[in-house]
């Protein structure tokens, strides 16, 4: 018997500890590095929404509403980003049905990449709240200003929503008595006899884990102010906006796929990863005990 061929070797425990470590390590580098930089607004974002709206108009308080549909479109770009904020040019135009623009702005927004909050000192103006909803939601998130109004809009949570097999956070905003005397100087006695102010309430609809806003509903009007009084001289502009069916679908496919490379690179790849190092390492510590490993063959 001692002339015979060893059968079995000792399992180094450099052989069983070592794989299990490598795989441990790439799994929090996957966490930590992938996945925050998944959450990250890239340098190079950009982003188009279709809108749609039932409005009515007029140009002065004595004069007849005209009532129309519209279509609106913001586009939003980084322009350049340094560190962690970005520099995003957001504009917006809404253009009837026959092509007449009604309106149309363009701002400059700081943005934070990570939060996606309105960083002051950075842009055209110094902003507050949220330009748009950050990653990884939660908590409370009060206050949004991006380029639908000319202020930040008051947020409240509302409820949870399942749509289309997502889980989403719907918020309901409020905005009153914006002062937009300067928005709509082209009208005419605005500002030498009135003033204008603007009041709105919608919901908004983000799937949480991708911080992508994939809905939202408004209803606003905007109405002359008498500027000795402060008093309303009656409505000018009313209106009934939301996202467009089509731009709907398009955020709802870009907010799963979103939401699936962060998981992925947060949760499903570092568990699956760890899985595999613990199996290893309890099959190696199995073949150790009983002083052998299985053969290459």
């Amino acid at each position: 018997m001692g002339n015979a061929p060893q059968a079995r070797r000792s399992i180094p425990f450099l052989w069983v500890l070592a794989p299990p470590a490598l795989l441990i390590a790439a799994a929090a580098i996957v966490r930590s590095g992938l996945g925050p930089a998944f959450e990250r607004l890239p340098a190079d974002y950009t982003a188009s929404i279709v809108l749609e709206s039932d409005s009515r108009f007029r140009q002065t308080p004595d004069a007849a509403f005209s009532a129309f549909h519209q279509e609106g479109r913001r586009v939003d770009q980084v322009l350049s980003a340094t560190g962690d904020v970005a520099i995003v040019q957001s504009h917006i135009d809404w253009t009837t049905d026959t092509g007449q623009v009604n309106y149309q702005t363009t701002g400059l927004y700081g943005v934070d990449r990570k939060t996606r909050r309105n960083v002051a000192g950075y842009g055209d103006l110094s902003r507050s709240g949220q330009f748009m909803f950050p990653p990884q939601l939660r908590g409370v998130t009060d206050e949004v200003w991006d380029p639908y109004y000319g202020g930040p809009r008051h947020l409240a949570f509302d409820r949870n929503e399942v749509v289309d097999g997502l889980t989403l956070a719907v918020y309901r905003f409020t905005i009153a008595n914006l002062d937009e005397t300067k928005t709509y100087d082209y009208l005419p006695d605005v500002p030498e006899r009135f003033g204008v102010g603007t009041d709105g309430d919608g919901f908004l609809w983000v799937e949480p884990v991708s911080g992508t806003l994939v809905d939202m509903t408004d209803n606003g009007h905007s109405f002359f102010v008498d500027p000795a009084t402060g008093k309303s001289m009656g409505d000018f502009s009313v209106w009934q906006a939301r996202y467009s069916a089509q731009a709907k679908a398009e955020l709802f496919g870009v907010a799963t796929a979103v939401r699936r490379r962060i998981l992925a690179a947060k949760i499903w790849l570092p568990a699956a990863l760890a899985a595999l190092a613990l199996a290893w390492l309890g099959v190696g510590l199995l073949l150790l005990r009983r002083g052998g490993r299985p053969s290459a063959e």
